[in-house]
């Protein structure tokens, strides 16, 4: 009885063990293929831009490639060397000519430039590339080097791209201003802040009232919060007001909204510098150029100003063919080859019998001769014939099989037919244990 119960057991343990096999054959072969990082993306980058101070901006054009038959979701990288920042649009899409998105492009703030590869090379997985190109700040001093080199990390290989570095060398010290004017520049990568400085020469008078307003354009609001005054007799290696300022002593007034601001400072000594830093929030990022226009006016002389500042973003190309389709042409019924006739053998013309010659009457000393079964000269030779040996093509002759890529990119679900073999295996235990354990109850119950 208890090795019956065993039994049952047994099989019933095979049973639930087959069925978990098999649920995880069918889970794991349904899984999708894993995406890779393609070691074996090609790239190129290049430059054309000339640096000359910190923060310039440097330019970067590529030419871009992937293996055949790489899948969606594989990614490669580019990051960027220390020297650069990555200066733009984080994310920016790869596209063929009709719009469809090959690639998508994403930086961090590292300077690491993710591409991944999209359902578009699922359809067109041949000759799969393209062109990007992107901006960046040099975010060192260039010091007086004239050519640089920078390395980029591409995968585990390492390109070196030479920048012409020309520094200034003569008459290099800041350059006082004759005429009031404005510039402006991105502050974050992302281009989502924009800050501005309206400048102007030495107070001319012995005493000055100056009056700034700032209007910007659509698209950008001023931040009232971040707007500073600076006033001062001493100037910086790049022209620029410092320690120690007089801006305690020259406090001006403000009165700002989000559309204008206006700064004014009354009584201003001779020879005094003024700069006026406005900080503005970009509120439609989908502009290319952002403008910012003002007046600045000294001792009753107005000076229209304006700056203008173009959005810097990463693009590029990319493209792929499909797989050609093989063209299918009507295989033609195979005409049954004839069965050769047996080439009849001619019957071997019956080789005469020689005739007894007539023998003259014996004579006592002539013995009779005996007729010999040898053919005569004239008589024809046995002809024998091998019927050939006829060799049919086979219709479906076997593929080779393909060959095996030296290392796996992905996971393809095969370990789940494996599952599902051991699966039906345990359930071919389980059945053969029960199987026994009812003839071990039958043979119990006689």
């Amino acid at each position: 009885m208890k090795n019956q119960i065993h039994l049952k057991t047994a099989s019933l343990v095979a049973a639930l063990l087959a069925a978990v096999m098999a649920v995880l054959g069918l889970g794991m072969s349904a899984m999708p293929a894993s995406a890779a990082e393609l070691k074996d993306a090609e790239i190129t980058l290049k430059t054309e831009s000339v640096v000359s101070s910190q923060w310039d901006q440097v330019d970067l054009t590529c030419e871009w490639s992937v293996p055949d038959n790489s899948r969606p979701g594989d990614t490669f990288s580019i990051q960027l060397p220390p020297e650069l920042r990555w200066f733009g649009a984080t994310s920016f899409d790869l596209q063929n000519p009709d719009g469809e998105t090959v690639a998508t492009a994403m930086a961090n703030d590292s300077g690491l430039v993710v591409f991944t590869l999209t359902d578009f090379v699922a359809a067109q997985p041949l000759n799969v590339g393209g062109t990007c190109s992107f901006s960046t700040q040099y975010s060192v001093d260039p010091g007086d080097s004239e050519i640089e080199e920078l390395s980029f990390t591409v995968g585990s290989t390492v390109l070196r791209v030479p920048v012409v570095v020309q520094p200034c060398t003569s008459e290099c010290g800041p350059s006082l201003p004759t005429e009031a004017g404005k510039a402006m520049w991105w502050t974050d990568p992302a281009q989502t802040v924009l800050e501005s400085v309206f400048y102007m020469p030495p107070m001319p008078a012995r005493t000055n009232d100056v009056v700034v307003t700032d209007t910007p354009s659509a698209g950008m609001e001023i931040d009232c919060s971040r707007i500073t005054p600076r006033v001062g007799f001493v100037l910086n290696a790049d022209g620029n007001i410092t320690e120690p300022y007089a801006n305690e002593q020259h406090p001006a007034t403000l009165n700002c909204t989000p559309e204008k601001l206006t700064a004014s400072w009354t009584r201003l000594p001779e020879g005094l510098h003024v700069e006026l830093y406005v900080v503005t929030q970009v509120t439609e990022p989908a502009m290319d150029v952002y403008e910012n226009s003002g007046t600045v006016t000294i001792s009753g002389r107005e000076t229209p100003v304006t700056a203008q500042t173009r959005r810097s973003s990463g693009s590029g190309t990319g493209n792929g063919t499909p797989t050609p389709t093989p063209t299918v042409t009507a295989t033609p019924t195979p005409t049954a080859t004839p069965t050769p006739t047996a080439t009849p053998t001619p019957s071997a013309t019956a080789t005469q019998t020689a005739t007894a010659t007539p023998t003259p009457s014996p004579s006592p000393s002539t013995a009779t001769p005996t007729a010999t079964s040898r053919p005569t000269e004239t008589d024809e030779p046995i002809v024998v014939t091998t019927e050939p040996l006829v060799v049919a093509p086979t219709e479906n002759p076997s593929e080779p099989a393909p060959g095996q890529p030296d290392e796996p990119l992905a996971n393809t679900g095969a370990q789940g037919t494996a599952f599902v073999f051991i699966a039906a295996a345990l359930l071919a235990v389980g059945s053969l244990l029960a199987f026994a354990g009812s003839r071990w109850s039958g043979r119990r119950s006689h």
